[in-house]
């Protein structure tokens, strides 16, 4: 059965006027695929798959910070003493076929879930990789040399293993994917030009800060509490870098903070907001996956993804959605201004923003992707790029047979 490949930001080639677009999918198999979209036509279709010479699978991947030719994925192997790794690969900027240069295990401690890289990033100036094992209960760095694309020596590991959870926090059943029995570091990210990091930490309802120097050397600085339960996943940074918007996973919203350009400091700007349309009842186990803010810094995009069994969504239950906020330019508060059905779809996992000036129109960005885990879908969503509301223009689902 076909898994839907995760999104990374990888464009394969430019679009022309009358040209279709490419992008670059990976997920939980080995195989990475390259897609083609026809915005004229509103065609999307598989052109070739591969697995860059590795059996690993690709649940997470990015380009590198400087040099466009280099990909990096993490495994997320959710399986009792799954190792994790980090794998790096030159990438085809036309063709999106890909080769494996170096691999590097992640760190991390084995748990009944196996370690779970869940993602992976390069530090602005490209010369570190980090990973976030999820159940792996660590934050991993190592050097890295951006022409050859081989990893260097493991730096100091960030290592949260004994957290004890609180009254509050989501406890029931086995260690899933949103239960908080144990830290849950979920994401690695830079502030634009700012050297802070930012780790959100599902397990433990914290969101923290180091402070990094060009060497990669990490200096703990501070860390923000989130409300017990609520679980941060990821995080998205406007260009300005002046605002951030963490989503919480367990409760389906996004917390909207300040960003203290002189230090990387926070201040909360408004109360958490949902991310679940509007005057619909929702029974089921919805929760927050991806969230991301347009090139302008004006329109912020963030998925939800029904958790629920599969085989207890009945097909009259509603799909998954994308919501869509317009951001206040002067206070950064959000308003929900859509909440995009991609019919059929279960599990929005990912979603992404074309980069800009991807088009000939200013500030570019003019589709969103989306992938549904378990309904095997892939849709695109056209953009407006004045408004920022979404209208759908391909869904399409596949099946390997």
């Amino acid at each position: 059965m076909f898994t839907p490949w995760k999104f990374g930001l990888l464009v394969t080639g430019a679009m022309a006027q009358v040209a279709p677009v490419r992008f670059l999918m990976g997920g939980y198999q080995s195989e990475t695929a390259v897609f083609e979209y026809d915005p004229y036509a509103n065609t999307l279709d598989i052109l070739s798959t591969s697995d860059g010479g590795t059996s690993e699978n690709k649940a997470w991947m990015n380009r590198h910070s400087v040099n466009p030719h280099i990909l990096v994925t993490c495994n997320d192997h959710a399986v009792a003493n799954a190792t994790g790794y980090m794998q790096t690969f030159s990438l085809d900027p036309m063709s999106g076929s890909i080769t494996l240069i170096d691999q590097v295990d992640s760190g991390g401690h084995q748990t009944a879930n196996g370690v779970a890289a869940a993602h992976c990033a390069f530090f602005p100036n490209g010369k570190t990789a980090g990973v976030a094992n999820y159940f792996g209960q660590t934050a991993s760095f190592f050097a890295f040399n951006a022409t050859s694309g081989m990893f260097g020596e493991q730096l100091p590991t960030l290592d949260y293993y004994g957290y004890v959870p609180r009254d509050g926090q989501n406890t029931a059943g086995d260690e899933g994917s949103s239960t908080q029995l144990t830290a849950h570091p979920h994401m690695i990210i830079t502030h634009p030009w700012i050297n802070t990091l930012y780790i959100p930490d599902l397990g433990q309802d914290t969101l923290h800060v180091f402070k990094f120097d060009d060497s990669g050397a990490l200096t703990n600085f501070t860390h923000y509490d989130q409300p017990l339960g609520t679980g941060p996943r990821h995080l998205a940074i406007t260009p300005s870098g002046r605002y951030l918007y963490l989503a919480h996973e367990i409760t389906a919203e996004i917390r909207a903070y300040e960003v203290d350009l002189s230090d990387g400091t926070l201040t909360q700007i408004q109360d958490d907001i949902s991310i679940l349309p509007d005057n619909v009842t929702h029974s089921l186990a919805l929760s927050a996956a991806e969230v991301h803010v347009s090139n302008d810094g004006r329109f912020l995009y963030a998925s939800n993804r029904n958790l629920t069994d599969a085989s207890l969504i009945e097909p009259t239950d509603p799909s998954d959605t994308i919501a869509v906020f317009s951001i206040d330019p002067a206070s950064g508060c959000l308003v929900k201004i859509q909440s995009a059905m991609m019919p059929g779809a279960r599990q929005i996992r990912s979603i992404e923003l074309s980069p800009p000036g991807w088009t000939g129109g200013a500030g570019g960005q003019d589709f969103l992707v989306a992938g549904g885990l378990i309904s095997n879908s892939t849709a695109v969503f056209k953009r407006d790029r004045a408004t920022g509301l979404l209208e759908l223009s391909a869904p399409s689902s596949y099946v390997w047979l």
